[in-house]
């Protein structure tokens, strides 16, 4: 049975769907971030061992540069993390008012069906008072009462 609030609780489902996704794909995103910064790591640590090893080569510009790029990785990260906490605020309130709708839809459709039996109910108490009412004898007198005067 549809309800005033089907439209409405469409357009809340899929306003949930693109926070899901939405959700999704910063997640990823932030795993790909973490993944960068982890393999940044890794490359500064190789960079290192070989400058350690030898004393003749200075690896001070690929040092800074790669620092500059962790610190990009850094701050990207914050921001995604930042718009995930959003996101899911966002999902929260989306789930919340998608309960009340359909709780309201619910109650209307409870309404409509105890309309429904109040009026079956009815029709059923009608046909059953018109079978009770005795039909008129043709052979019995009729008697008038009369009341007294005052």
């Amino acid at each position: 049975m549809k309800t005033p609030f089907d439209t409405v609780l469409r357009m809340r489902r899929r306003e949930i769907d693109r926070t899901r996704i939405a959700i999704h794909m910063e997640t990823t995103r932030l795993t790909e971030i973490d993944q960068q910064s982890r393999a940044l790591e890794e490359e500064l640590a190789r960079e290192y061992e070989v400058c350690a090893q030898s004393w003749a080569s200075s690896a001070e510009a690929f040092v800074r540069r790669r620092m500059a790029q962790q610190a990009d990785l850094v701050a990207q990260r914050v921001v995604v993390s930042e718009q995930i906490g959003r996101l899911r605020r966002e999902a929260i309130d989306a789930y919340g008012s998608q309960h009340v709708l359909e709780n309201a839809a619910e109650a209307f459709r409870t309404d409509h069906r105890r309309q429904q039996s109040r009026a079956e109910q009815r029709e059923a108490d009608d046909l059953c008072a018109a079978r009770a009412v005795p039909a008129p004898r043709a052979t019995a007198a009729l008697t008038v009462l009369q009341l007294p005067p005052r």
